[in-house]
């Protein structure tokens, strides 16, 4: 019984060192959507794309609590969406992800000299949790991070900038949902507590394409020389304006209820070995 105990304390010390751990909890206030009827809106007309052309390396990173999930085969839940896209699917199996998982998705609408296409991902992330989601782009190449790991895919060739072009894609920088229904696609129902897009790649990717590290996840957002947009939803509660913290000053504007509410603590009943090892760590940034 000793020796069973040692080894199963070995284990969870050994998967301490390997993966970071982070138990995170929202600073201030948090963008509250329903998932019914609600989203917010930059316009196009007024503010054009987020990343200027030409674009060649950028972070977009996102920290978030879904409520609930897609539920029918094909069909997506929109998180935000323009020149990069992030949103939830009821395909579980893209992700790998088990029933106690929800699958996440991302992308980016890519271009070059002669081409342009979308690179993508599914991720596995938590229910009943706060997440963090980011894509980092340098160099032609397209990596992802999801809570404490992150991996990228291999190198492109022919596309090596974001897209400022329309192809086929909404053009108005969409926070919740779209304006109009779309076929396959219902709103986001959750929280958000901040949304930061970066001329930089913020994070080192890993050598091998595919091949997963661990990762730490920031705390909080800060708006710097390299921050295009941010969003802290940090405003008072009911607020319907949410303001951007970089040098653009763009309003984020909440459209059918999507408002500023209090953040929502992480349940008890989902405490898991990360989170455990994340309350008892004391760490600062």
């Amino acid at each position: 019984m000793v020796t069973r105990f040692k080894f199963l304390l070995i284990v969870v010390l050994s998967l301490s060192f390997v993966m970071p751990v982070f138990s995170f909890q929202p600073s201030g206030r948090v963008l509250s959507l329903d998932g019914v009827d609600d989203y917010a809106v930059l316009p196009f007309e007024e503010h054009g794309y987020l990343f200027p052309k030409k674009t060649r390396e950028f972070t977009v990173e996102m920290w978030f609590y879904p409520k609930s999930e897609p539920t029918n085969h094909g069909e997506n839940s929109i998180i935000f969406t323009q020149q990069v896209y992030f949103g939830l699917s009821a395909n579980r199996a893209e992700c790998k992800s088990d029933a106690s998982q929800l699958c996440c998705y991302g992308g980016a609408y890519l271009e070059g000299e002669d081409t342009h296409g979308v690179s993508f991902f599914y991720a596995p992330i938590e229910r009943n949790r706060w997440n963090y989601v980011a894509i980092i782009y340098k160099d032609s190449t397209f990596g992802f991070a999801y809570n404490n790991r992150i991996k990228r895919k291999s190198k492109f060739g022919l596309m090596d900038r974001v897209s400022v072009e329309d192809r086929g894609h909404i053009k108005d920088f969409f926070v919740g949902g779209y304006a109009q229904e779309r076929v396959r696609t219902i709103r986001f129902h959750g929280d958000i507590d901040a949304i930061r897009f970066s001329r930089t790649a913020r994070y080192d990717l890993p050598d091998l394409p595919w091949f997963e590290e661990p990762f730490d996840p920031p705390d909080y957002f800060l708006s710097d020389r390299d921050t295009l947009a941010l969003w802290n939803f940090d405003e008072r509660e009911g607020e319907t304006r949410f303001q951007d913290e970089s040098k653009k000053e763009r309003v984020l504007i909440g459209m059918n209820g999507a408002s500023i509410s209090s953040a929502l603590a992480v349940s008890p009943d989902s405490t898991s070995l990360t989170t455990t090892w994340g309350q008892i760590k004391s760490r600062s940034r």
